[in-house]
This record gives C-alpha cells, sequence and structure tokens, in this order.
C-alpha cells in the first residue's frame, strides 16, 4: 500500500478540514484497490441520499465505516481523527481527562471509551516475531501498599519484558501481563514472542532454566557474580524505568489493572516506531488497524478484574 499521510500537525488540519475530507481517506485505507463489496466483492457502486454504498450487483448497503472501530459512532469523524492523531503522534500517551478536554467532548466515559478502542488497535495480528539477540526479564507494576518485593510480590501487576539488542542500540519491544513467574507462564510468553534459535540473555532466575529445551540458545548473568552491575540486562531494564515514568507521568502511577495489557500495547506500538522520520507514519499506521479492526461494542470494552 502506498505510504499517504500528513507530515505534521499544520498538514494534517489542513488535509482533514471537513467530514467528507476524512471519508475520502477512510476510502483509500478501507480500499486501496478500489470498492469491493463485502458480500459479493462486485467493484462497482451507487452512493445513496445517506452516504451509503450501494452494491450494482447484489444491492447490499454498506457503511464506510461499518465493521470498523468508528462503527455506530454518532460524534463527527473529524473528531476521531484528532483523536487519531493525538493518540498516534504523542511521545508518551494521552489520559482520558486530557482528550475529553482537546476534542471538547461530554464525558470522560466517552473519552474513555475512545481511548480504549484505540489501544486495541496498537498490535498487528501478523507481526513478527523478535529474532536475534535478546534480553528477557520480569518487572511488577502497581500495589498499593508496601509489602513483600520481588518475584514473590502481591499486589503487583506481573509484567514480562523481551528486547532486542542490535549491538549498542535497541531494537524492537514486546511487553506482556503475566499470572506468575514460573516457568511455564515465561516459556509461553517467549514462544509467543521469540523466534526459536534466537540468542535469549537472562538473570539467574530458574524459570528460565528450560528455555534451552524449548528452542532458544540461553545465556544466564548473575548479577551478584558480576563485577559491572551495568552490564547486567541494560536494555530492559531502561525500558523498565521508561515505562514506569510514562504510567507516573500519565496516569499519575494509578491504572486498572484488568487494562494494563492495553497501555502495555500502546506503549509497545509507540517505543517500537520511535524511529519514524515523520510523525505522520505513525498516524497512518493506526489509520489502517482502524480501518481494518473489527467494531468493539462498549460493553466488550469493561473487562473484568485481574486476578493477581
Amino acid at each position: 500500500m502506498r505510504e499517504d499521510f500528513p507530515k505534521n500537525e499544520v498538514e494534517f488540519d489542513h488535509r482533514f478540514f471537513s467530514e467528507q475530507a476524512c471519508f475520502d481517506y477512510l476510502f483509500q485505507l478501507r480500499w486501496p484497490e478500489g470498492f469491493a463489496c463485502s458480500h459479493c466483492g462486485h467493484s462497482e457502486y451507487w452512493t445513496t441520499s445517506r452516504g451509503l454504498y450501494l452494491c450494482h450487483r447484489c444491492k447490499y448497503q454498506q457503511s464506510l465505516t461499518a465493521g470498523t472501530i468508528f462503527h455506530g459512532t454518532r460524534k463527527p469523524i473529524r473528531l476521531w481523527f484528532k483523536a487519531l492523531w493525538w493518540f498516534s503522534t504523542s511521545k508518551t500517551s494521552v489520559n482520558a481527562v486530557a482528550l475529553k478536554n482537546l476534542l471538547g467532548l461530554g464525558s470522560y466515559q466517552t473519552a474513555w471509551c475512545w481511548l480504549q478502542k484505540l489501544r486495541t488497535c496498537t498490535v498487528i495480528a501478523d507481526r513478527t516475531k523478535l529474532f536475534g539477540t535478546i534480553e528477557v526479564d520480569e518487572f511488577f507494576l502497581g500495589g498499593e501498599h508496601s509489602g513483600q518485593r520481588g518475584r514473590g510480590a502481591e499486589s503487583k501487576s506481573k509484567v514480562a519484558v523481551a528486547i532486542e539488542r542490535q549491538g549498542r542500540k535497541l531494537g524492537r519491544l514486546r511487553l506482556q501481563v503475566i499470572k506468575n513467574c514460573g516457568a511455564k507462564e515465561l516459556n509461553s510468553f517467549a514462544k509467543a514472542n521469540i523466534e526459536l534459535g534466537s540468542q535469549i540473555t537472562t538473570d539467574g532466575w530458574t524459570g528460565y532454566s528450560s528455555l534451552e529445551g524449548e528452542g532458544y540458545k540461553h545465556r544466564t548473568i548473575i548479577q551478584s557474580k558480576t563485577a559491572d552491575k551495568s552490564s547486567v540486562l541494560p536494555s530492559v531494564h531502561l525500558v523498565t524505568s521508561l515505562l514506569k515514568r510514562v504510567i507516573l507521568g500519565t496516569f499519575q502511577g494509578r491504572f486498572d489493572p484488568q487494562y494494563l495489557q492495553r497501555y502495555l500495547d500502546e506503549y509497545v506500538f509507540r517505543f517500537n516506531r520511535r524511529t519514524c522520520k515523520s510523525i505522520g507514519k505513525r498516524f497512518w499506521r493506526i489509520m489502517q488497524q482502524a480501518t481494518h479492526s473489527p467494531p468493539v461494542p462498549r460493553r466488550n470494552l469493561v473487562l473484568a478484574p485481574a486476578v493477581s
């Protein structure tokens, strides 16, 4: 698909000045090769007075926003575009209070639902796994009360992290909420996110001891036996500190554990595109996902409380 996106916010405002301009862009993203009826695949159509696309062959009526995250929206599509721009081009994140004020939305709940929908679009279903040299570790977020630290900590969310090392540079990132720090959970995380045969470096935690048998090359660095402490998994420690800073700055350190995976997915989306020469390309990517992601009813946005 040909890359087509505004390079900056001034260009964005100039290009998407009207509802029709936004719908034209949606049409291009949804049917880059031209209209195709979702029922019969026919390419010829009429446009009805209600803005629906009527298939010339089977007479099926189709809305441009049907089957996307915009499905059923009563808000102007320009507001959605502006939300997508701020969401995708922000260096850190946008919380619901900020989005409500920026767009002049009527309620906090509306802004919260919009952000949750956008976060569901940050993971590409067929994304390639990490490969090469990978650092893997876990860290902990949340917890209202002081108590046990480390891998046995209660009331804290446990997160597995894996990041590619490309020489002295950082590559792509994966973050996943896990139930515990046992071998079964950690092996499952590795198999879901890292190509077999990759070189995985971890600390001395026994939960990683079976990685070799799963088809990975496994290297262990034990901090107590290393003279240079800063050389022990420096990439994952950097990512962990940056993420905690975002959680603290955007959400004041508070978050609902059941929605943590969505926040992590958003962070990964932004981190893995940090080297884009144009911020508009991130907007283009999230627009592609939003256009081809299935509708998410409000009732499906609300998740059951996480069980620690």
